[in-house]
């Protein structure tokens, strides 16, 4: 995956989001910070960061692989 990153408070997460996200806006921004997985809506930065371990994150992102979060239309 190729990242942009986003500029942000130096002493806190440092954000990046896919360059596949084409700037439309509706993407997440991830960051690794002191061990955890930080995960945040990119339309609003100061919205609520949800954060994940490690483990956690390892299992989200095998589900999404795995296509367990396809849902039909």
């Amino acid at each position: 995956m190729n990242c942009n990153r986003i500029r942000g408070d130096h002493r806190g997460p440092r954000f990046a989001k896919s360059s596949f996200s084409y700037g439309g806006g509706d993407c997440v921004e991830v960051a690794f910070h002191e061990g955890q997985i930080a995960v945040r809506d990119s339309k609003d930065r100061h919205s609520p960061t949800l954060w994940f371990t490690k483990s956690e994150w390892r299992a989200f992102t095998s589900g999404v692989r795995a296509g367990e979060f396809d849902f039909a239309d």
